[in-house]
């Protein structure tokens, strides 16, 4: 994956949402989540299918293979 798709994930633990930085673009993740690990699993998933890292990181064979930076 090259450096300019680094994933980055904020979770704020009032609200339980968590906006993902990839590529210089943020993304509102669209549900609540009860846990950190839990919003990391929904954030490598919206990447790899709603972003398509699933044909551009090619050392990644599914989506919990994609590495996140925990914010």
């Amino acid at each position: 994956m090259q450096s300019e798709e680094n994933l980055q994930l904020h979770f704020d633990l009032l609200s339980h949402r968590a906006l993902l930085s990839c590529g210089g673009h943020d993304y509102v993740l669209p549900d609540c989540y009860p846990t950190r690990e839990m919003a990391q699993i929904a954030a490598q998933k919206f990447a790899w299918e709603t972003l398509g890292l699933k044909d551009r990181a090619h050392e990644c064979a599914q989506a919990s293979d994609l590495p996140v930076w925990l914010r």
